[in-house]
């Protein structure tokens, strides 16, 4: 009997030692693939075990190997912070999404510089049915973040650069994905709390669910920071991003568009929380959830609904977010069928190749959820 045993413990860790050399087998390969520095995985299944995986370098000039501690900005995912918070001032009384937007900030009369200002209501704003036009890939913005990167950027800074411009289409009639929207969400969120953003992120979902490797992007150092390295042309800062452990920007320029650093192990742990609805109510789950009537197919596939993308996959259906920063891919998705969550992040925000951020999360997810043995 104690043979048996021992036999069936040497062949479940023989198993587990395979599986962990072919997933990192398949990281190498993905580096080579997408002529990225490093790359961070993360896995959490049914059961809440968490697996990192790590390849690559976190710095290549200092040889820095990539590590699962290291964090990296996770850009536009970091809206679903802000919707987060909008949910819970929702179910307080204090927020009513279908309240037009501009009925909450009646004293400040240069909002009137934006289009469509006096016709979207804070649920479109957090569907991307305003018509407000981006700001964050303006040419001017990038220069000027480049030329002073001390700049400490207040909201009229931001959507100062939209000012004038026509709307992408009428309120409420269309589909324009739109960081300046989530600028507005922002500001509401502060003049309903009367807190600052970053304060009230930190003290409504980053503390109390314990994503302790989760930081505000407010200044230009961060805890196990990786360096990133950026080819995208928008962004006007070629090759590293981090010089002597400091920013080439102040990434307090995204604010409520994105906003934060993070490892791939919060964020797959935050996709669990965000995506099961603990947050907030199991209506406001509902509403975020639900498809809005003009984000069906938005992205080859991909629907939109507040704060929040549907689509389908090898592992059935996902609910999740991408997002793009100076330096870095990153993209979270939670699978309902499978009660798994999983993030992974790239320190290159131009990868080669033509798998996308979600083909290289379901090559290394087919390797860590078959065989299942480790979650048994």
């Amino acid at each position: 009997m104690k043979k048996n045993i021992f036999i069936a413990l040497c062949i479940f860790i023989s198993n587990i030692i395979l599986a962990q050399n072919t997933i990192e087998q398949k990281l190498s390969e993905l580096l080579t693939i997408n002529k990225t520095p490093g790359i961070n995985f993360s896995i959490i299944h049914s059961n809440n075990v968490q697996e990192n995986y790590s390849a690559g370098y976190a710095d290549i000039e200092k040889k820095e190997k990539m590590t699962p501690k290291h964090c990296m900005f996770s850009g536009s995912i970091g809206k679903t912070y802000a919707i987060a918070v909008i949910a819970q001032l929702v179910d307080e009384g204090l927020i009513d999404l279908n309240k037009k937007y501009i009925e909450y900030f009646p004293e400040l009369n240069w909002l009137h510089k934006l289009p469509n200002i006096d016709d979207f209501t804070v649920l479109q704003l957090m569907q991307h049915r305003s018509g407000l036009p981006r700001y964050a890939f303006k040419k001017d913005v990038w220069e000027i973040a480049k030329s002073d990167p001390n700049k400490v950027w207040t909201y009229k800074d931001r959507l100062s650069f939209v000012f004038g411009d026509s709307a992408v289409h009428q309120a409420g009639d269309g589909f324009a994905y739109s960081d300046t929207g989530y600028l507005l969400l922002g500001m509401l969120i502060e003049k309903i709390t009367n807190k600052h953003y970053y304060d009230v992120i930190e003290e409504r979902i980053l503390t109390p669910l314990e994503l302790k490797n989760t930081y505000a992007a407010k200044n230009r150092k961060y805890p196990n920071a990786s360096n990133t390295y950026s080819k995208e042309e928008i962004f006007q800062m070629p090759g590293p991003v981090f010089v002597n452990g400091k920013c080439k920007f102040n990434p307090q320029l995204e604010n409520a568009g994105g906003g934060f650093v993070n490892t791939a192990a919060d964020l797959a742990k935050w996709a669990k929380l965000y995506y099961n609805g603990v947050p907030f109510s199991d209506s406001m789950k509902n509403i975020i959830q639900t498809i809005s009537p003009d984000g069906k197919n938005v992205y080859d596939g991909w629907h939109c609904g507040a704060g929040i993308f549907i689509l389908e996959t090898k592992f059935g259906r996902a609910y999740g977010h991408t997002g793009l920063m100076v330096g870095t891919r990153s993209i979270m998705l939670y699978f309902p069928e499978l009660g798994t969550s999983a993030a992974l992040q790239m320190n290159t925000d131009k990868p080669d190749g033509d798998l996308g951020l979600l083909g290289n999360l379901e090559v290394l997810m087919e390797l860590t959820t078959k065989p299942n043995y480790e979650k048994q």
